[in-house]
């Protein structure tokens, strides 16, 4: 099995926030493992997601709420379809967001992305419009060991 299918069964939390539609993979009272439902982000909740981070201090398992750590790991797991909201945000809130998940991948407990880290979707969005610097770049390999980030896979 691997690591990534390992991680994505150990995530049973439900989102249980605005703009979802469905929670985490889980263990049934049967103990059969359940596939993670897909999400439906909104600008409501990628803007709370931004306020928490803007909120928190450096230290974010410190700063943020246990509820609202389990509650969102679960966006760690997501297609980048989830994330299409994020268009509508301004070049700023997208780097801030990228910040956020880069630090709650390394900092808080299954918030593990790999492959399928939010930092991937959202850069391509900055990509897009053409805003992705040079620094941006350097800050997020310098704050992860997520080997994904920040481009995704090369295929």
């Amino acid at each position: 099995m691997s690591t990534e299918s390992t991680e994505s069964t150990e995530s049973t939390e439900s989102t249980g926030s605005a703009g979802s539609t469905g929670s985490a993979g889980s263990t049934g009272s049967t103990g059969v493992w359940e596939p993670h439902r897909k999400l439906e982000l909104d600008v409501t909740r990628l803007r709370g997601l931004l306020a928490a981070y803007r909120g928190a201090g450096p230290d974010l398992m410190a700063s943020l709420p246990t509820d609202f750590v389990h509650k969102n790991a679960s966006l760690m797991k997501q297609e980048q379809d989830a994330f299409a909201a994020a268009e509508a945000l301004s070049d700023d809130e997208l780097v801030d967001l990228v910040k956020f998940f880069t630090l709650a991948e390394s900092q808080l407990p299954g918030w593990e992305g790999g492959k399928r880290n939010p930092v991937i979707y959202l850069v391509r969005i900055i990509k897009g419009r053409g805003g992705l610097t040079a620094e941006l770049r350097k800050w997020i390999k310098a704050n992860t060991e997520n080997r994904w980030l920040p481009h995704g896979s090369a295929l």
